[in-house]
């Protein structure tokens, strides 16, 4: 999340035209879950070692946009209670465009498969956090409290991410969002990238960034 930020901001500031962003799983954490898994009879199914490629180029007129005018981060001085955390990354980036929350189509969290996480005690990841955000919009006054499943139905998704690595974190949804951006199912899309449970357990700090990411306006 942090690379494709620095690329948009190289491509904006025309210092490169070309950037590309290049990121794969970790060999090590294959399998780290397997404990989990064997307890349930299960196979071993962290066996992916996914990677990724994004080309972030000038504006061609099609492709869609970074906002690169309203990026969110997860400061220190933000806190570390989770509501504390998706106002730094969501209600307060949008706010700076005059959005909120209701104006997002759709919302790319960590995106880690339940399959995988669900049997070594770490719940489904996913709709714990969409059911977060869901919450700061109901704190917000977006919507009833009744209405915190439809929310999450319409602007969430299942997790499908391999779990391994730093791609689970809402970046595997970046082909799809493209996709809908261009064909214009979708006009606003925003990914977050939180800090990892192993940088918590060092030193109780978390780290954070979102990206607002729109279709082009020369497709309106």
């Amino acid at each position: 999340m942090h690379a494709l930020m620095l690329a948009g901001t190289l491509v904006r500031s025309e210092v490169q035209h070309d950037v590309v962003v290049l990121a794969g799983g970790s060999l090590a954490k294959l399998g780290m879950k397997f404990q989990g898994h064997l307890k349930h009879a299960m196979p071993v199914i962290e066996d992916v070692l996914a990677g990724f490629a994004i080309h972030v180029g000038q504006d061609d007129g099609v492709s869609p946009v970074i906002r690169l005018d309203a990026i969110g981060l997860h400061e220190v001085q933000s806190g570390s209670a989770p509501l504390a955390i998706v106002k730094a990354l969501y209600s307060e980036p949008l706010a700076t465009l005059g959005l909120t929350l209701l104006d997002v189509d759709r919302f790319a969290l960590e995106l880690h498969n339940p399959e995988a996480t669900e049997p070594a005690g770490s719940g489904n990841v996913p709709l714990t956090n969409y059911r977060t955000l869901a919450s700061l919009a109901v704190l917000e006054k977006l919507i009833a409290r009744a209405d915190v499943d439809a929310f999450v139905a319409a602007r969430g998704m299942p997790g499908f991410s391999p779990t391994q690595g730093h791609i689970a974190s809402a970046i595997p949804f970046l082909g799809h969002a493209r996709r809908g951006l261009v064909d214009g199912s979708l006009a606003r899309t925003m990914f977050t990238g939180k800090g990892s449970l192993f940088l918590g357990r060092m030193t109780q700090l978390s780290d954070g960034i979102s990206l607002i990411i729109e279709r082009n306006p020369a497709l309106a």
